[in-house]
């Protein structure tokens, strides 16, 4: 079985479902924005704006955030927290995650994670989508320091060359993404302003085709290659975010998903999967047979020292 990392939309009633309709084990941990002063995210242009179905709130008290970290906790969950900015914090900042019991970190700086290895090599750190690997980063740079990489969007429709990366690393497969594999805005999306976000001129509504969503049925197809997946949605009010988890859970028909459905069959599936395999980002020309990490390289746990 593999597990799923799942969001967390700083609702309580969230976990009233978990406890209720899923199994504990099935969930690697709950992921969430740091609190609001700490940091920004790929979600921070959405947070308590006002939209169609519902508005996204967080914590406007540190003493707020903290207690859903407690609760979270409480329930016999693991709490992980996004640190999406390609920069280290201050070790006070960090400091307040490490003591509130934190053990999970989504990582975009190569740099903070090594500081956060070298802080406890037991935790668990992973490579953030946003730092928006190609195959040839991840097999040229050493990513030792991350115990997972999150695979950006074109590898979901590219298993064969999900296949051959290597095996040295453990990844993780974003599933319930609406987003294209031939995105050239996500970057900027994720980095945008309220305001900015208005005028990124979205590629997912012209091509259909190219979408990166992995229905709930199709998800044993990619077990072999990953070590996890991941469910978006932290901005999701609970009851769409429940019917997401629900749906990858049981590996139901998602019923919201049918403009996949229209494009996807069984007797289609490898094609469908494969459609983004010739695309360069996920194209290693320079492919060879996988060698070991260096010992004691620059990036490697312990070749970093902190500087403030």
């Amino acid at each position: 079985m593999k597990k799923y990392e799942i969001p967390f939309n700083f609702d309580l009633e969230l976990l009233n479902f978990l406890d209720e309709k899923i199994d504990k084990n099935w969930i690697e941990f709950l992921f969430l924005s740091p609190f609001k002063e700490d940091s920004t995210n790929a979600r921070s242009h959405v947070e308590n704006v006002k939209r169609q179905y519902d508005t996204y709130t967080v914590p406007k008290t540190r003493e707020e955030y903290t207690k859903c970290i407690y609760e979270i906790e409480k329930r016999g969950y693991r709490p992980a927290v996004l640190f999406q900015e390609d920069k280290l914090m201050s070790k006070e900042k960090l400091d307040y995650y490490f003591k509130l019991g934190i053990k999970d970190f989504i990582v975009n700086s190569d740099k903070l994670a090594i500081y956060i290895k070298d802080k406890n090599p037991d935790y668990n750190v992973v490579a953030s989508i946003t730092k928006i690997l190609s195959a040839k980063d991840i097999w040229e740079k050493d990513y030792s320091m991350y115990d997972k990489i999150v695979l950006y969007f074109p590898f979901n429709r590219a298993i064969d060359r999900l296949k051959e990366l290597p095996t040295k690393y453990k990844y993780i497969i974003l599933a319930n993404s609406y987003c294209a594999y031939n995105c050239v805005e996500a970057k900027k999306h994720w980095s945008s302003t309220t305001k900015e976000a208005l005028t990124i001129n979205c590629v997912r509504k012209n091509n259909k085709d190219k979408l990166i969503y992995i229905p709930p049925e199709y998800t044993h197809i990619f077990e072999p290659y990953v070590a996890n997946f991941k469910l978006q949605g932290r901005e999701y009010p609970t009851y769409m975010l429940a019917n997401e988890i629900y749906y990858y859970y049981n590996k139901l028909h998602n019923p919201q998903a049918g403009v996949i459905y229209n494009r996807l069959s069984p007797f289609n599936q490898q094609e469908y999967f494969n459609a983004a395999r010739d695309l360069k980002f996920v194209v290693y020309g320079g492919f060879t047979p996988q060698s070991p990490t260096t010992p004691n390289s620059p990036n490697t746990p312990g070749g970093f020292k902190w500087s403030a």
